[in-house]
């Protein structure tokens, strides 16, 4: 009987621990939470690769912010000293970066690009058991501590084709651990990583992202960023247009996202949304697009859209989004999205 007792003691301790970790919070971006399924779920590792100029950090300091205002503390290595305060601004996360308000989460910066120095910084933050999130940005900029110690002369090795990171020993220690630990302490592990490029006998030069098989393994999904040849511009009365502005920069640019990895019978998933240059996924643009997969308010029907509520047809994308923002009385403005404002000029209000 007491064996019988003690059995049922560890199988429900057992379903309690796989219980909370089925848990599944929100990235508060539709497209991404989309993709993905819901969200991320608590003890798994993700991985965000694109090519340079992408958006993946703005994305990152997105998703940081989002967990922020849900009251999740996030822990971003920027090992690519990358961030500054600037680009904390525009994105929205400086308002949680080393804030005093306990209703909100914290977003707690280490720059640091070391393995021995962000491992042990890891292991301290992880024992404390105050972040839910750890996004390392980047992978790719992670090096041994014999490449940065000049001061010690012994140990200072050259970096050369042979002893660069791309497949290194010690990413492979550092995914392994960390892979372990994420399931141990209940967090969630946001790595991003990026492509170099690499000479294949029979293909050529292809695309490969840093690491080898088993960084790739240890990451339960895997989004692959795309930036497509599409942009916009916003011009000062908040339209979005497609008129010749090839001498100042875009405003926005298309993205697709590639689910891999997942789910072999989901592999390949795209989906697309807008990135705002400097400030992340266009919010606005982002719950149109989704209206539109999902068939709610509006139907689209090759080129054209029909808006239900309005009972109207456009030609074109752009032309859907002319109209939703400015027409003050459109329905969709209010069904779509609580952030997507006009003021009393008719111009439209983002909310970053």
């Amino acid at each position: 009987m007491q064996k019988k007792q003690d059995i049922n003691k560890v199988i429900s301790d057992i379903k309690s621990t796989n219980n909370m970790k089925d848990e599944i919070i929100s990235s508060g971006i539709t497209s991404f939470d989309y993709i993905l399924g819901g969200g991320f779920q608590v003890g798994n590792k993700f991985q965000i690769i694109g090519e340079a100029s992408t958006g993946k950090t703005t994305l990152a300091l997105q998703i940081s912010k989002n967990f922020c205002k849900q009251g999740f503390n996030v822990l971003y290595i920027d090992s690519e000293n990358s961030i500054t305060k600037e680009l904390l601004k525009s994105t929205g996360s400086y308002n949680y970066y080393e804030h005093k308000d306990d209703k909100i989460g914290e977003l707690v910066i280490i720059k640091e690009s070391d393995f021995d120095t962000v491992s042990n910084k890891l292991d301290i933050c992880l024992k404390s058991n105050y972040f839910k999130l750890i996004i390392i940005d980047s992978l790719a900029s992670l090096v041994n501590n014999c490449y940065v110690d000049i001061e010690n002369t012994k140990s200072v090795k050259l970096v050369t084709n042979n002893n660069t990171n791309y497949e290194s020993r010690p990413l492979n220690l550092f995914i392994n651990k960390f892979s372990c630990l994420a399931n141990k302490y209940n967090v969630i592990f946001l790595f991003v990583n990026q492509y170099r490029n690499k000479v294949d006998p029979l293909k050529g030069t292809i695309l490969k992202e840093y690491g080898n098989k088993i960084v790739r393994y240890n990451s339960d999904i895997i989004i692959k960023l795309k930036k497509e040849k599409t942009i916009l511009w916003q011009d000062e009365n908040g339209l979005f247009n497609e008129n010749d502005y090839s001498s100042i920069p875009a405003t926005h640019a298309k993205l697709t996202f590639i689910l891999d990895k997942s789910n072999k019978m989901l592999t390949g998933t795209c989906i697309e949304s807008y990135i705002k240059f400097g400030y992340g996924i266009d919010d606005c643009l982002d719950k149109i697009l989704n209206d539109i997969r999902n068939n709610n308010n509006i139907e689209k029907n090759g080129k054209y859209y029909y808006l239900k509520s309005e009972n109207i047809k456009l030609d074109g994308f752009i032309n859907l989004i002319n109209h939703i923002v400015s027409s003050k009385t459109s329905k969709i403005i209010d069904d779509i999205s609580d952030s997507f404002k006009l003021d009393d000029e008719g111009k439209l209000e983002m909310d970053f």
